[in-house]
């Protein structure tokens, strides 16, 4: 929701800097040479991809 946030601030420093932690902690990510807009998308579909799966396996147990 955080990342969301500083998407919305349209700020591409602040944009830019956000990508590119969670990039190095937990994502991939995309080349450095593209829009920061676009990667910051990319990072964003990459999480959004994930949550989805984690809400369509089924629950052990059930």
């Amino acid at each position: 929701m955080r990342f969301v946030l500083v998407l919305a601030t349209q700020d591409d420093d602040r944009i830019l800097t956000v990508t590119e932690k969670l990039t190095a902690a937990y994502w991939t990510g995309t080349a450095r040479g593209a829009p920061t807009r676009a990667r910051a998308f990319h990072l964003l579909g990459q999480m959004l991809s994930t949550v989805g799966t984690g809400l369509i396996r089924p629950h052990t147990g059930q």
